[in-house]
């Protein structure tokens, strides 16, 4: 994974290796996480196809339970715990390069947080409706020329989107 700078928005192309890479974290995380893992899945822009996407991976966890969490084996993995992070009920850990480049995003929930299910079911319903998936990445693009250092807004302008998706998948 390429990365991208702290705060800033630049789009790539679909990539294969993204999935390829996802599955290779996967049984890292696994083994971190241990039996405190209930499901794990790749989520965001990189999960869906012939999308443009920030290149940095995406991955959902849902576990049992948060006080079973191994914050300092993810750590150990180089991966900085950030905590919620402006999401209510979300442990994030970011793995990053050189301190400043995003290359990895793991949003971890604990059991029945809707947000989990929210990610896979947004996932699943672009990679079903190509023609959905299509606006979704006209907007996107549009949101990264206008907010190219400010991820912050670009991620504002996606969820009215993101919204009404959830609300007619659901």
């Amino acid at each position: 994974m390429e990365g991208v700078e702290r705060h800033e928005v630049r789009l790539l192309p679909h990539n294969e290796d993204w999935i390829k890479e996802f599955q290779l974290l996967k049984p890292v995380l696994i083994k971190i996480l241990g039996d405190n893992v209930l499901d794990i899945q790749h989520v965001g822009s990189t999960s869906i196809k012939d999308i443009n996407a920030k290149p940095i991976l995406d991955v959902a966890v849902k576990v049992f339970s948060f006080a079973k969490l191994n914050i300092e084996g993810m750590q150990q993995q180089g991966y900085d715990y950030c905590g919620e992070s402006g999401v209510l009920g979300r442990a994030l850990f970011i793995l990053r390069r050189d301190g400043h480049i995003s290359l990895q995003h793991v949003h971890c929930y604990e059991e029945g947080n809707t947000d989990f299910e929210n990610q896979v079911c947004f996932r699943d319903y672009l990679n079903k409706n190509p023609n959905i998936a299509k606006q979704y990445d006209d907007l996107k693009r549009d949101l990264a020329m206008k907010y190219p250092k400010d991820r912050l807004k670009y991620t504002e302008g996606k969820e009215q989107f993101i919204q009404s998706i959830l609300k007619l998948a659901n």
